[in-house]
This record gives structure tokens, C-alpha cells and sequence, in this order.
């Protein structure tokens, strides 16, 4: 089991460091499930560092509900919808390491208080999102089979809407 959770680790850790993309990732159901466990459970300890319970397990819910949605509709778009599994998989499983490397973060820029200086965390949590941002680009394109700026289209659309319709419900 650790040989296979270290191959899973890595291979999210390749994808986030775009040198693998979600068609290497393993087109099954356990994994999938897992994988928006690990997104659902990361994103909920992050949101929790700012907002109430109810409220941030409604963010991440809608977030996950976007992002499969929308997911899905552009794949169908693009006539690829066989690749939603893998896709989504990778899409909640570079999520979830990305949304663990905020959690130092916010919580740093939570503990410093009104009056702290909240500037380099806060300077590398903006790192966080705009690579976070090119994670999810690198992992459309090849989903979608575009070019590298329609994905960054697409991540940006999506990212936009998530934070938007997120911030209305909190």
C-alpha cells in the first residue's frame, strides 16, 4: 500500500510540476473517489482557517460541483468526454497537494492577526494560486488537446466563476 500511495504522490507531484499530465493518470473509480475525497477534505481545512463550518463546507462543495460541471460540458464541447475520470482526477488530486501547501500559508497569514505583517505569506500564497492556476491550464490542454493558452483560458474562466459563486454563498 505505501508503494502504491508514493506512486500516487508522485505522479500528482509530476502533474503539478508539469512534467506528466492526466493521461497518465489511472482511468479508475477508487482513485477518482479518493481523489475528491482528498480535494473535498484539503480545500474544507483551508476555507475552515477563515470562514465558518457551514459556510466553507458549502464553498467546497459548490467549488467541487463547478469544477465537475464545467468540466465535464467543455470535455463534451471538445468531444472527449471519455477523458472526465481521468481529467477530474487529476484535476482534485494536484488540487489536493496545492490546497496542503496553502494550509501553512493561511494559517500564517491567519495567526498574524489584524495587526501583523501578513506580506510574504501572503505574496506566497498569491504564488500558490497563479501556479495553481498553470497546474490546472497544463492538465486541460492535454485533456482538451489545445494549445497551452486555450487552457489557460479555461483555467481562468473556471477560477473566476469558483472564487465569484463561492464568495456569494460566504
Amino acid at each position: 500500500m505505501p508503494t502504491v500511495m508514493n506512486a500516487l504522490f508522485n505522479l500528482f507531484l509530476d502533474i503539478c510540476l508539469l512534467r506528466k499530465g492526466p493521461q497518465d493518470v489511472p482511468a479508475a473509480p477508487v482513485l477518482l473517489g479518493l481523489c475528491l475525497l482528498g480535494y473535498g477534505l484539503s480545500g474544507l481545512l483551508v476555507l475552515l482557517m477563515s470562514t465558518p463550518f457551514l459556510v466553507a463546507l458549502r464553498q467546497i462543495l459548490l467549488d467541487m460541483a463547478l469544477l465537475s460541471g464545467l468540466l465535464y460540458g467543455v470535455l463534451f464541447l471538445h468531444r472527449h468526454p471519455a477523458r472526465f475520470p481521468q481529467t477530474l482526477s487529476a484535476l482534485t488530486g494536484t488540487g489536493t497537494l496545492l490546497g496542503l501547501l496553502a494550509l501553512p500559508l493561511m494559517s500564517w497569514i491567519v495567526h498574524q492577526g489584524s495587526g501583523g505583517d501578513i506580506g510574504l505569506p501572503s505574496i506566497l500564497l498569491l504564488g500558490l494560486m497563479a501556479w495553481s492556476i498553470a497546474v490546472i491550464a497544463h492538465i486541460l490542454r492535454f485533456a482538451l488537446a489545445v494549445s497551452i493558452w486555450s487552457g489557460a483560458l479555461y483555467a481562468l474562466t473556471y477560477t473566476f466563476l469558483s472564487w465569484t459563486l463561492t464568495d456569494l454563498i460566504g
